[in-house]
């Protein structure tokens, strides 16, 4: 890697990859990392900057792979990769212009939480070679008190390694947009239902889930745990009604 920087005018970290390949990380991407463990910090300061930075860590590591995996994928489609960026919601890598057939795209698409899946059981692996087995979470709540106490720091990295993974992979197999679960199930129904449909069908599936996640925000927001969780409502509203842009929407955020 090479070209290593700090882009003002976007307000993020900036290097290039082998291949040419820019990567963009905006300060918005330390907001995900921080918000599970604010409760804690007037509790338990020195737990929390803690947990904090290996959820960062991990964080940064599993979406950043989830990304590559992506570019991996395209580049078996002989397809080109432009950019990586990884943002507040995620990560997300735009490709150039290809010749990749839907079920290409949909395997582009699945790379990403393939790999999420592969960390999620190595992390389990070894949480059960080095650190027992795994126990159900203590009453306090998944965030503020994962593996059960009292936890050494590699206890806390695998047990959250395995929470990371394991939720990146299961969202971003969600048929809806933009995860790779909208995108998967938008080329694998066009060729069926064609283009519009697929959209719309997908788009539907967004608008109930980005309902839905409301079960599951509002309870961890009234234990004080504060998470944004996917999809959003918007775009799945604007696909459904098959209104606005256009433009193909991304087989490809994190």
């Amino acid at each position: 890697m090479q070209r290593f920087g700090w882009d003002r005018k976007n307000a993020a970290l900036v290097f290039t990859m082998k291949g040419n390949i820019p990567v963009h990380v905006s300060w918005t991407f330390a907001i995900p990392a921080a918000l599970p463990f604010l409760h804690e910090w007037s509790r338990r300061p020195q737990a929390a900057l803690t947990h904090t930075l290996i959820f960062a860590a991990l964080l940064l590591l599993s979406v950043f792979l989830h990304e590559l995996a992506h570019v991996w994928a395209a580049r078996r489609q002989g397809i080109g990769t432009q950019r990586i960026e990884l943002y507040l919601f995620g990560g997300i890598a735009w490709f150039k212009p290809g010749p990749a057939s839907p079920y290409g795209w949909a395997w582009i698409a699945f790379a990403g939480p393939l790999v999420n899946i592969i960390l999620a059981a190595g992390f389990t692996t070894a949480y059960y070679l080095f650190a027992g087995p795994l126990l159900p979470v203590h009453h306090g709540g998944l965030f503020s008190s994962p593996p059960p106490t009292p936890a050494t720091p590699l206890e806390w990295t695998l047990w959250l390694g395995i929470l990371v993974n394991g939720v990146l992979a299961i969202l971003n197999l969600l048929p809806a947009f933009p995860l790779d679960g909208g995108a998967i199930a938008r080329h694998l129904l066009a060729p069926r239902f064609g283009a519009d449909t697929a959209v719309r069908i997908v788009g539907f599936c967004g608008v109930v889930l980005s309902i839905l996640r409301f079960a599951v925000i509002v309870p961890a927001a009234a234990a004080g745990i504060l998470v944004w969780i996917p999809p959003s409502f918007r775009p799945n509203w604007r696909a459904f009604r098959a209104a606005g842009n256009k433009k193909p929407v991304p087989p490809h955020p994190a």
